[in-house]
């Protein structure tokens, strides 16, 4: 996730300029593990507001709580809710690992139980705030997928690297717009096996960081079939945070008071 949501068409001129495509330095896979490295590579914890919208009304809106830690290869998110009254105290654990099938946990406040929840369906929503399990994987490489770099063009007065990832368990893709300067997934879209979008991602607004770094503020994520669209806002993000271990282990996650 979340951050920047960590690790998300082939029109006929594509398919025409690959057999004239350059050779790169800097293959597609060294381009997300720099980005998952450069960016994820210490603990953070980021207040989030996200708002749910069908069609033009307002759906849902929630406030959380978006914790990481970083390993080698892989990290650990812990999610709390805290608004809206219903979803509060709600709380979710992911633990990826390169090559290690990911783990996910749900503690349920109004039974006082943890239950693990399976990270099988991508799609499964998160207390009912519209976001899914695939946003807060990320962009972290899930292990089988086959990546390239499409072309090099600049978004939204950024340059970037178009990256095609290609999903080995629904034959879909994912093409991601990297930014060449801080390596920043400033776009995505999502297709399916038959070729149709299911989900888009892009940052709408940036923020200057006390080292003078341009980080993500608002992200916007659309499900066009739905006709949803789920608008991300993050204030105060802290980085190399301390982390109490309780928040990121199975067994205490879903109790510890990690706030006074």
């Amino acid at each position: 996730m979340l951050r920047n949501y960590i690790l998300r068409f082939i029109p006929v001129f594509l398919l025409i300029a690959a057999f004239h495509m350059p050779s790169y330095a800097i293959t597609a896979r060294e381009i997300l593990e720099q980005s998952v490295k450069q960016n994820f590579s210490e603990s953070f914890r980021i207040p989030l507001t996200v708002k749910t919208y069908k069609g033009k009304k307002l759906a849902s809106e929630s406030v959380l709580w978006l914790m990481g830690r970083m390993r080698d290869k892989g990290g650990d998110f812990f999610i709390d809710f805290d608004q809206p009254k219903e979803s509060k105290g709600l709380r979710f654990l992911f633990q990826m690992r390169e090559g290690e099938k990911p783990k996910a946990f749900m503690y349920v406040p109004s039974t006082g139980k943890t239950l693990p929840i399976s990270m099988e369906n991508q799609s499964l929503d998160l207390g009912a705030a519209g976001l899914t399990v695939e946003d807060i994987q990320g962009f972290m490489p899930k292990g089988g997928e086959e990546e390239s770099i499409v072309k090099e063009e600049k978004v939204d007065g950024r340059e970037t690297y178009m990256i095609r990832v290609k999903l080995p368990d629904n034959g879909g893709r994912r093409d991601l717009w990297v930014s060449k300067k801080d390596l920043f997934v400033i776009k995505s879209l999502n297709y399916d096996g038959q070729d149709k979008l299911q989900r888009t991602f892009r940052v709408i607004e940036f923020f200057k960081t006390e080292q003078g770094k341009d980080f993500p503020r608002e992200e916007e994520i659309t499900v066009p079939a739905k006709n949803i669209k789920i608008h991300v806002k993050q204030d105060g993000a802290v980085f190399g945070a301390e982390l109490p271990d309780e928040v990121l282990n199975p067994e205490t996650f879903g109790t510890f008071k990690w706030r006074n």
